[in-house]
């Protein structure tokens, strides 16, 4: 299914009642919703990756890895989606928001909050940059920057990589077109043939002269421009740090 037709949420809860009211309060907002189940941090983190999830409703207290931490986690692999903290005490109300959570439910959640919830996270995700371009079979597509991880030069073709899977342009749409059309300098073009998302840099490859993306994929860099590569790279993870 491509990102983007209802929201994508997970739920990381314990309790079973606490998890069949969140539920029923979603289905009642109104708001086309998918749902993943969790029920604690480890087995959440297992199949987490970065734009997976539109929006994630987090226990603070559960067996094992408790909310709070699986969160510092997440926040080490997406620092945007959106997370709304469950919990029947307001103990760690002041973390939580540390952490860039939106919302700090207490037990039982309410159909308000929940709501109120949800319809942040829809705004948040409509509002988000993108671009739209033409895929192979004269398709348009509208894309979100954040769900890039690169775009790859092959023949007459570009292939966007995305983690919701790969699109493929049609063949009157060059990667220098597209390059103009991305911002800078969140998007960089290291080879002919490779324009990187710099979010999504994930480390170097020193050896073979190349940038290994979050999802272990390999973008290939010039070697004479490999050193300044990555003084871009350094520059620009710096700087969106400081914005935090």
């Amino acid at each position: 299914m491509e990102k983007g037709v209802v929201l994508q949420i997970a739920v990381c809860e314990d309790d079973l009642n606490d998890s069949a009211l969140l539920a029923r309060h979603i289905e009642k907002s109104g708001i086309a919703a998918e749902l993943c189940n969790f029920e604690n941090g480890e087995e959440f983190l297992a199949s987490f990756c970065a734009r997976k999830y539109d929006l994630i409703f987090m226990d603070i207290y559960m067996k094992g890895m408790d909310g709070v931490e699986t969160v510092r986690k997440i926040r080490g692999l997406d620092r945007s989606v959106v997370i709304a903290f469950m919990t029947g005490s307001a103990d760690h109300a002041l973390e939580s928001y540390r952490l860039g959570a939106v919302k700090y439910l207490e037990k039982p959640v309410t159909e308000n909050g929940v709501t109120e919830t949800l319809a942040y996270a829809l705004m948040k995700r409509d509002s988000e940059p993108s671009v739209t371009l033409t895929a192979a079979g004269g398709v348009q597509k509208n894309i979100p920057l954040g769900n890039i991880l690169y775009l790859e030069s092959r023949g007459h073709i570009v292939e966007v990589h995305t983690f919701s899977g790969v699109i493929t342009t049609s063949r009157s749409i060059r990667l220098d077109d597209l390059e103009k059309r991305l911002p800078s300098p969140q998007f960089l073009r290291c080879h002919r043939s490779y324009l990187i998302n710099l979010d999504h840099v994930h480390t170097f490859d020193k050896e073979n002269y190349a940038f290994i993306m979050k999802n272990g994929d390999r973008a290939d860099v010039r070697r004479g421009s490999f050193s300044m590569c990555k003084e871009i790279l350094n520059k620009y993870k710096l700087e969106m740090t400081m914005e935090k």
